[in-house]
């Protein structure tokens, strides 16, 4: 399976801190865990994730972890 394939509308994932403390999303309502809202269609988009906080944003697939 592609590693693009894995994140699938509802899948649990880990945000990357490296993206969590970012000088652009430092200071949004951003959170370590978010879930997957839009799937991508190949290795190259982004992935559309909600934080706990209800902030939705599109994301790297690099900085995203399954959990």
């Amino acid at each position: 399976m592609k590693d693009f394939e894995k994140f699938t509308e509802g899948a649990k994932v880990r945000v990357d801190e490296c993206y969590l403390t970012d000088e652009s999303t430092e200071h949004t309502e951003t959170s370590e865990f978010a879930t997957v809202v839009a799937e991508v269609g190949d290795e190259e988009q982004l992935v559309g994730i909600q934080y706990e906080s209800g902030v939705l944003d599109y994301v790297p697939q690099n900085i995203l972890e399954i959990v």
